[in-house]
């Protein structure tokens, strides 16, 4: 079976109309093992849930319905969701109309109404495995991973063994920092996926050779960034050598297997990469993801040119995907610079909230040295490790900043749920760090919400930092100012400003220079320490020792001790950048 989403819901698009459902559910219940939020895959099983058992319930006439699938079968979101809500009004019951609505609305994005959309249909069938599954994927979406894995586990109730359902859940934990139990559902996934196969087997005579399973690869692709994530690369890179063994056009696989490999001219890994960027069955998304794997090998091997070339190209890709405008970026900092042009008062904490672990942010661009950093400070007894807590830049970001009482009249649930989340990240030590880079946005909601939070703000030279964005894949949604040589650039200059504006206003922001630290690592770190009111301890200066779990593009590089150069590596390409990074202030 090929790795291509598309040629697999193509596939799965031909199963359905000879009737072969039962391929066809397969198909796209992979697809959705891997990308939970693929709307075609999404709209294809729930309309296969209902065409596979005859005919829909009396109601809708069957030319409606036949208009309808042709809307969501060409993308025609907006129209399915407005003809199926007036639809229903007739038929408020009719199952095939609320998967077509639910559907169409996740379609839009608008995944609140898609939920709810779920839910009902939970109401009138709530033994229906693929609805709590499609429920839970909706809560991904929405970033409430909790939710979801309680959906998850419901169809795994009804399923039991689920390696989808499994997947999912393990993806789910893995959102929550929880590896331990993403690991445990990962290898599941695999496990099941294993025994059906064998199962297969069996009642095939497996006479002929079988193709991939994507629910295998998907799994061992899961389990590598896991293992990755705790320190072990060989094992990580076995999970990836394994995938691309299986299916030898996964995409996701080869870049991360390209960030742990160091290429050589005549590595045979590169000219099956080569072939894989050269193929021309791959989506956009997967291309770009090969690009950028192979512009990391042809900077292994010295093609600068090449390497340029394909990182601007895979850049390209993402942008157009994400839809990324600078211009949403300068509106944000307008309205934070308008909304805190005097300090917001503390908004005072609760006693429940003085018992909470006291937050530590690190923050700055991504890239900027915040791993080191965590890495130096949480080898400290007393300080456990968050990574990038997702919780409160979630949180900031869905706040109208154009609604002066906004911050106020939510300020009790974002604490409350942000609290919640580092005494379960704690493991019982009184501070935690918070290393969400981009939460230098939130410094003025920061000091109201958490008086007594340390701010540290990590920097290097912002040639290094661009660079290093550039040339890496982020998979969250997040970074979209990162595709564009000339947004990075504006970028740089918003956040500048900003800081500028926070440094004026009462706080302190602790300053961390990366280039500082790395020329006098012990003189830099017991600063920093100091400056967090924290005893020294040498630990601090073992980084490379700690055992914590990293789940950040700088994964392969805190194993190592404290290095100096990493800030040059941009003069490399200079001849490349010198036009964008001349406007840089």
């Amino acid at each position: 079976m090929a790795g291509s989403v598309d040629k697999m819901l193509l596939a799965a698009r031909g199963h359905a109309k000879r009737g072969e459902y039962r391929q066809a559910e397969a198909l796209y219940r992979d697809v959705l093992g891997r990308f939970p939020g693929n709307k075609r895959a999404k709209a294809g099983l729930e309309a296969l849930a209902q065409v596979s058992k005859g005919k829909p319930a009396a109601g809708p006439p069957r030319a409606l319905l036949q208009q309808l699938m042709g809307l969501m079968q060409t993308g025609r979101n907006r129209e399915l969701v407005q003809q199926t809500k007036r639809a229903l009004t007739e038929y408020p019951e009719a199952i095939l109309l609320l998967e077509l609505k639910a559907a169409g609305e996740g379609g839009l994005g608008d995944h609140d109404a898609a939920a709810e959309t779920y839910r009902r249909l939970i109401s009138l069938r709530p033994d229906h495995a693929d609805t709590h599954g499609n429920l839970g994927n909706e809560l991904m979406e929405l970033g409430r991973h909790e939710d979801a894995i309680a959906s998850f586990d419901r169809v795994l109730a009804l399923r039991p063994g689920d390696p989808v359902a499994l997947n999912n859940q393990g993806n789910a934990f893995l959102a929550l920092g929880r590896e331990i139990e993403a690991r445990t559902r990962f290898e599941a996934a695999l496990e099941a996926v294993a025994d059906d196969k064998l199962t297969g087997d069996a009642m095939s005579g497996a006479a002929q050779a079988r193709s991939p399973d994507p629910r295998h690869v998907f799994a061992l692709n899961n389990l590598g960034n896991i293992l990755l994530a705790e320190g072990d690369i060989a094992g990580a890179r076995t999970r990836f050598e394994a995938a691309l063994a299986a299916d030898p056009s996964y995409a996701e696989a080869w870049w991360n297997l390209s960030r742990l490999h160091g290429f050589a001219p005549d590595d045979p890994l590169l000219s099956q990469l080569e072939a894989q960027v050269a193929a021309e069955a791959h989506s956009e998304h997967d291309l770009m993801l090969l690009e950028f794997a192979l512009a990391k090998a042809m900077h292994d091997v010295g093609g600068t040119e090449r390497a340029f070339a394909l990182w601007q190209s895979a850049n390209a890709r993402r942008k157009a995907e994400l839809g990324y405008d600078i211009a949403q970026d300068r509106k944000l900092f307008a309205q934070l610079r308008k909304r805190f042009a005097a300090p917001h008062p503390p908004i005072p904490e609760t006693e429940t909230d003085k018992a909470a672990p006291v937050p530590i942010f690190l923050l700055g661009l991504p890239r900027s040295g915040t791993t080191l950093v965590e890495q130096i400070v949480t080898q400290h007894s007393q300080v456990a490790p968050g990574d990038e807590i997702a919780t409160l830049d979630r949180e900031m970001s869905a706040l109208d900043w154009s609604d002066p009482e906004a911050l106020s009249r939510e300020a009790g649930r974002i604490r409350s749920a942000y609290y919640e989340t580092l005494t379960r990240l704690a493991d019982g030590k009184p501070f935690v760090t918070d290393k969400m880079p981009l939460n230098f946005r939130w410094i003025g909601a920061i000091r109201a919400l958490f008086p007594r939070a340390s701010i540290v703000l990590v920097h290097r030279d912002p040639r290094a930092t661009l660079w290093s964005i550039y040339r890496n894949f982020f998979s969250s949604t997040g970074n979209g100012y990162a595709h564009d040589l000339d947004d990075l650039v504006a970028y740089h200059g918003l956040y500048r400003d900003l800081m500028a504006h926070w440094a004026v206003q009462p706080g302190a922001i602790v300053d961390c220079d990366y280039e500082a630290l790395t020329e006098a690592p012990e003189a830099r770190s017991r600063a920093l320490i100091d400056a967090l009111g924290l005893r020294w301890e040498d630990a601090c200066l073992r980084p490379q020792d700690n055992a914590r779990t990293v789940a950040t593009t700088s994964d392969t590089q805190v194993r190592k001790p404290i290095y100096k150069g990493s800030s040059q590596a941009w003069e490399k390409y200079a001849p490349y950048l010198e036009a964008a990074f001349a406007k840089l202030d």
